[in-house]
């Protein structure tokens, strides 16, 4: 996974954002919500099974695309105020996805 900022200033620092801030937020909200669980379209068949064996799953109201994945995160983390560019899901080590927001 990858998260990219922009910004067209820097902080009293030097930065656009504390990357510590940014692993405190988006970081821990992966971590509790997707790390270790069952990423699934809440409509698959095997929800049921799996909440009956009280496995942990994140459900989607969409197909869990690479794609789809790269978005959520795009958009956490703009809900948690950062100015996000992109953010990359990687399938596999060869492949991934980006959602990025359009630049004008």
């Amino acid at each position: 996974m990858k998260i990219v900022l922009r910004s067209d200033r820097l902080d009293g620092i030097g930065m656009v954002v504390d990357f510590g801030e940014l692993k405190e937020t988006i970081g821990r909200w992966i971590e509790e919500n997707l790390d270790h669980r069952m990423i699934l379209d809440q409509k698959d068949p095997l929800v049921a099974v799996l909440r009956e064996m009280n496995e942990p799953m994140f459900l989607l109201d969409e197909n869990p695309t690479a794609e789809n994945l790269a978005k959520l995160i795009f958009d956490k983390t703009v809900e948690f105020g950062f100015p996000v560019v992109s953010a990359t899901f990687g399938e596999t080590e060869k492949c991934s996805a980006e959602f990025f927001f359009p630049l004008l």
